[in-house]
C-alpha cells in the first residue's frame, strides 16, 4: 500500500554504521511529509564497520517488518553487512501485509529476495544522503512512496532513436 499522511516510517541499519545526528535530515524530511518516523536499535550501535552484530541487525529489521505500525522500512546506509542477516529473517507476516522496504546497495539483496516472493521494493536513494539529495530525487521518492504519478524525461542525445515508449518501473 502507498503511504499516507500519518503513515509510520522506519530508518534502521541492516549493514553500516549510522548515527542518529547524521539521519536528522532524513527525519525532518519524513516529518515534512506528514509521516512519523521510528529509529531503529541498530542506529547508533556499532561493530567494527557494522551496525551492531548479525543478530541485532536481524532483530531490528524483523521487528520492522512485523510491526503494523511501520508501513515502510528505510536503509540509513548500505556497505556490506545485510547478506549475513537474510537467513535469519522470517518473511510470513510480511507476505501477508506486505510494506515497502526502501534503499540501493546492500538492500539489493532484501530488494531480491522480496522480488522473487512476487513483492515490489522501492530501489532508493538512502536515509543518510536526504540531506545532499537534489529536489528531484526527493520528489521522485515522496511520489513513489505516496503512490503519486510518476513521470521522467531525459533530454535527447545525437545518438537516440527517434520514438516513443511507456512502461512501469
Amino acid at each position: 500500500e502507498f503511504l499516507q499522511k500519518g503513515d509510520t516510517i522506519g530508518i534502521l541499519a541492516t549493514a553500516r554504521k549510522a548515527d542518529l545526528a547524521s539521519l536528522q535530515p532524513a527525519i525532518k524530511l519524513l516529518e515534512s511529509w506528514g509521516l512519523h518516523v521510528v529509529i531503529g536499535k541498530t542506529i547508533g550501535k556499532e561493530e567494527n564497520q557494522l551496525a551492531g552484530p548479525d543478530w541485532l541487525r536481524a532483530t531490528d529489521f524483523q521487528e520492522m517488518l512485523d510491526n503494523p505500525k511501520i508501513k515502510a522500512i528505510w536503509a540509513a546506509k548500505g556497505g556490506y553487512g545485510t547478506v549475513r542477516i537474510i537467513d535469519r529473517i522470517d518473511f510470513t507476516n510480511f507476505k501477508k501485509k506486505p510494506k515497502w522496504v526502501c534503499g540501493f546497495s546492500d538492500m539489493t539483496v532484501l530488494h531480491s529476495h522480496i522480488n522473487n516472493m512476487g513483492i515490489e521494493t522501492m530501489h532508493s536513494f538512502m536515509a543518510l544522503n536526504a540531506g545532499t539529495a537534489n529536489p528531484e530525487v526527493l520528489a521522485s521518492f515522496r511520489k513513489a512512496l505516496f503512490g503519486e504519478k510518476l513521470s521522467y524525461a531525459i533530454p535527447r542525445h545525437e545518438y537516440n532513436v527517434n520514438g516513443s515508449a511507456t512502461g512501469e518501473i
